[in-house]
């Protein structure tokens, strides 16, 4: 004798396979040094290409360019990918395939990560809001510290696949508990610190 599962149970089944569809991606999939303290991963991703180009924007140019040195030396060496570095005022079109690097004083940059859930309240002097979906990528931050410390995030999330060098679709809102961070891991020595970290590539970055 076949047994039939009572209507209510194939609706409630129905109802519960698409949601879990369409729910986010699991952060665990992420292996990030620090752990930021907000992620929420999507499906999707920003896909780097040839014409990539990194905004930064004017006035902030010397201050922000050891992070954004960074990241394109990261994209070259996952990639071979040799993307231009730019300063002008971020706007709507332009940061489309654009990775943008902002500051939080600009109202549009604010404005737009909020309407997206990244709300830049308590997040500091050291903290960083970071976005990517299909057409945008931007790392947003009150100083050219917390800056620094989105991009370091960021060249943990690019990666290659399927022959492509991509960032997830990803959410990220990160502050410091404390005035030390550990972002790399020296080889010999384990974690070191930004600053040390960011003393070493400066120290590169004017030998060439």
């Amino acid at each position: 004798m076949k047994r039939h599962l009572p209507l209510f149970a194939v609706v409630v089944m129905m109802m519960v396979v698409p949601a879990l569809a369409e729910s986010p991606a699991p952060t665990s999939q992420l292996k990030l040094i620090p752990q930021p303290k907000e992620v929420a991963l999507r499906d999707g991703n920003f896909r780097v290409k040839s014409n990539t180009k990194i905004l930064v924007e004017f006035g902030h140019q010397e201050e922000d360019r050891i992070a954004a040195e960074t990241l394109a030396e990261e994209i070259h060496d996952q990639s071979g990918l040799i993307v231009s570095i730019g300063g002008e005022k971020p706007a709507s079109k332009q940061s489309r395939r654009t990775i943008v690097l902002s500051r939080l004083d600009d109202r549009r940059v604010k404005a737009f990560l909020a309407n997206r859930g990244l709300k830049a309240d308590a997040i500091g002097d050291q903290g960083y809001l970071l976005f990517s979906d299909r057409l945008h990528l931007i790392v947003a931050a009150n100083t050219g510290q917390g800056l620094f410390y989105g991009v370091q995030t960021l060249r943990q999330l690019i990666h290659e696949d399927d022959g492509n060098l991509v960032c997830p679709a990803v959410s990220i809102r990160d502050w410091p508990n404390l005035e030390w961070r550990a972002v790399r891991d020296d080889s010999d020595r384990g974690p070191i610190s930004t600053e040390e970290f960011m003393q070493r590539q400066i120290a590169t970055l004017s030998s060439r």
